[in-house]
């Protein structure tokens, strides 16, 4: 969207682990040789950690890629929840070997017979495991029957175990002493220092074309850098909402304002689920709030004791002798907007809201009950979301947020163009006002 504004060839900041992009600090460095050197040297097992975003991913798939070619049979698992057998499944599996038995120890008696025929041929059979961490204990445990399988001086199946930090301690625990004793080399991925950080951005922006990365003000790199804390995904989350936002508001390079505006709303979506926990215990204490006061209610009128129970009803806010209507619910709005605007449509098209419900922050009080839908009329009719333009967002923002990003119609743009054919009042998509309604119509393929 904003490539040709900022003269980029590519987006540079996608989260996808894309090996073209790779940024190699020290440790990602020593990460890379350490499988490298475990795999030629027939190790057993390597395992490589890392915090959430550091770059694991990307640098087994960098590896993958220069690894093209050569006499290497690969075994990419990428759901480790996996049982023992299930794990023998997918290895038969990728390494198109014929599974003639369920029965497990004849599973791996096979596999040995094979891996030794891989050998013979001069081919080296790899099996990385990503998000190690969530492999079951018992699958972990049962892993070094792998180590096993040997000539009398090398291994003849190469083992890659990376996953977060927890991966760490999971192998610390005393069931998996064993499996400790043969993982042969240990690589730990670091965050990126402050330095590193400037200097992954710029490696990026080299790699999408552009030739002066002076798309950013210094001011806007140290808020950018500051926030992501050495994060390369974090760091390519705020820079790519940095560059949308900056194409919005037509700004080359994007300032230090932008910069923070991000940052802000970068925050505020980390604090959201924060606010959902605290409303679950909220709501049922609130609600049981009301049912004692609805007892005690009850028991003043059947009670013989009236006169007493009186004074603490008034106290709770309950004024037995005074007859009120009930009062009514308050329309619920959509950001400030009443219901009832939000959501009426041209006679033309007469569809049905589904407006997707707003997180909010814990309050005093409980939230009121959703005003009661508009009767619909029979026949199919078009599902809509509607949501309230802020100030700084794009319509490309927008569409990626409702939609998702890797939706197949927003990746080749045809979401951007039905959104506007049921927004007429959008003549420019890289033009929308803050304030304005938009309607985002359910996409053909999730019908």
């Amino acid at each position: 969207m904003y490539q040709k504004f900022y003269g980029l060839t590519r987006e540079p900041f996608h989260i996808t682990p894309d090996p073209k992009f790779l940024f190699l600090s020290e440790s990602h460095k020593q990460a890379l040789a350490a499988i490298i050197y475990g795999i030629e040297k027939r190790k057993g097992f390597v395992a490589i950690t890392g915090g959430v975003g550091v770059g694991k991913t990307t640098v087994v798939r960098a590896f993958l890629e220069k690894s093209a070619g050569k006499d290497l049979k690969f075994v990419y698992v990428f759901h480790a929840n996996l049982t023992f057998k299930e794990l023998l499944k997918t290895i038969y599996r990728d390494l198109e070997l014929e599974l003639a038995t369920n029965d497990l120890l004849e599973m791996v008696n096979g596999l040995h017979l094979a891996l030794i025929e891989f050998y013979r041929k001069g081919k080296t059979v790899v099996v990385i495991v990503d998000e190690a961490q969530n492999i079951p204990l018992e699958t972990l445990e049962n892993l070094r029957m792998l180590s096993n399988l040997e000539t009398p001086t090398e291994k003849l199946v190469q083992v890659v175990l990376v996953g977060q930090t927890e991966l760490e301690e999971l192998l610390e625990r005393y069931e998996l002493r064993q499996l400790k004793q043969r993982i042969a080399i240990r690589s730990h991925i670091e965050p990126l220092t402050a330095q590193d950080s400037y200097s992954y951005i710029t490696h990026r922006l080299y790699v999408a074309g552009l030739m002066n990365p002076t798309i950013f003000t210094k001011g806007a790199l140290d808020i950018v850098v500051k926030e992501a804390n050495g994060v390369p995904r974090v760091l390519n989350i705020l820079c790519d909402n940095a560059l949308i936002t900056g194409f919005g508001y037509q700004k080359n390079p994007v300032t230090a304002v932008i910069a923070k505006e991000v940052v802000a709303d970068f925050q505020k979506k980390k604090k959201k689920p924060a606010a959902r926990s605290q409303q679950k215990w909220f709501l049922p204490a609130a609600a049981a709030a009301v049912v004692v006061v609805a007892l005690l209610a009850a028991f003043f009128f059947l009670s013989p004791f009236q006169n007493l129970l009186a004074p603490v009803l008034e106290q709770l806010g309950f004024h037995p002798t005074v007859k009120s209507e009930p009062a009514r619910a308050p329309i619920t709005t959509l950001e400030g907007i009443p219901q009832k605007t939000a959501v009426q449509d041209p006679p033309a098209v007469s569809p049905v809201l589904v407006v997707p419900q707003a997180s909010s922050e814990a309050s005093a009080s409980p939230a009121p009950p959703p005003a009661p839908p508009p009767p619909s009329s029979p026949g199919p009719r078009a599902k809509y979301t509607v949501l309230v333009v802020k100030r700084g967002q794009t319509l490309s923002e927008l569409v990626r947020n409702v939609y998702g990003p890797t939706t197949k119609e927003v990746v080749d743009g045809s979401a951007v163009d039905l959104v506007k054919q049921h927004n007429p009042s959008i003549t420019n998509t890289n033009l929308i006002l803050a304030g304005s309604v938009i309607r985002f119509p359910e996409l053909p393929s999730k019908r």
